[in-house]
């Protein structure tokens, strides 16, 4: 690292950089996924391939503490003790990153590309990911980033924005529950809830800040996507505690049924959180027998 900083000051911004992805990504990331996160800046509406940074150079600029697995194309630290030294340093050398991060993700998902919401068919969902190298990554990590900093004064326009435009939501919301679980799953891509708004989307990542926000901003607590869920739905099924409060106290139902008539504290009970159980019957969650 010391060698690292020693560089001129664009080469050791780029390193920096590079390292904190590496480190704080919450799966490996591809040479090509990598390329385009480091090529995004905030306020980007689209993508200037002509400036995207070359996998050689990043090899160079870190000095010996990344490789790339050529079978996999996964790029990496050299060991699994470098990545342990730069989690367990992470304050030291990359306090800013995840903040960095999410909103790199969130300005990929605001693409102008994107405002015409989800695709209508499997090819066509498979090139924009294509296309769009980092969007899958960015679509289903967003908000596990954002959930580990504060959203920064200066940042909270640029989430507003993503999450309060309904195409932006249904093209990440796309990307984010649809798989293609075998190889001849045909229209998997249609396979997730439509209608699903910001406040959704926040709560299934238990980004209590942006929920805050939108709920500030007059988003409907008790909106339902297409299935009939509400946000206090998917927030008690992914365990997000502190969320349910926020969105109890804004004055959600608790008792709303979805399409299968599941309500909140099914979704709790099912997932095996046993406190949001308890939390949502001293709410008055009726017992249906």
């Amino acid at each position: 690292m010391e060698r690292i900083n020693k560089q001129e000051p664009s080469h050791r911004e780029l390193a920096n950089q590079v390292l904190s992805w590496i480190t704080c990504a919450r799966r490996p990331l591809t040479t090509t996924e990598l390329s385009h996160a480091l090529t995004v800046e905030p306020g980007d509406s689209e993508l200037d391939e002509g400036d995207l940074t070359k996998v050689g150079d990043v090899v160079v600029v870190c000095a010996g503490l990344v490789t790339v697995d050529e079978e996999s194309d996964i790029i990496r630290l050299v060991h699994y003790t470098t990545q342990e030294y730069f989690q367990k340093t992470q304050a030291r050398w990359f306090p800013t990153a995840e903040q960095d991060i999410s909103t790199i993700c969130i300005t990929c998902l605001s693409f102008s590309e994107f405002e015409t919401g989800p695709c209508e068919t499997d090819d066509n969902f498979e090139q924009r990911l294509q296309n769009n190298p980092l969007y899958d990554y960015a679509a289903r990590n967003w908000g596990r980033h954002a959930r580990q900093t504060a959203i920064s004064p200066e940042e909270v326009d640029r989430f507003l924005m993503f999450l309060t435009s309904p195409t932006l939501i249904e093209a990440s919301s796309q990307a984010l529950l649809v798989a293609k679980r075998w190889s001849g799953h045909s229209n998997y891509s249609q396979e997730f809830p439509r209608g699903m708004t910001g406040v959704h989307v926040a709560v299934y990542f238990g980004v209590g800040e942006a929920v805050a926000e939108l709920l500030a901003a007059g988003a409907d607590v008790n909106a339902k996507e297409d299935h009939g869920g509400t946000p206090l739905h998917g927030a008690s099924g992914n365990g997000h505690d502190s969320v349910v409060q926020q969105l109890l106290a804004a004055g959600a139902d608790v008792n709303a049924k979805a399409n299968d008539g599941e309500t909140p504290l099914h979704g709790a009970s099912s997932s095996g959180h046993d406190r949001l159980v308890q939390q949502l019957l001293q709410a008055g969650t009726k017992m249906v027998v």
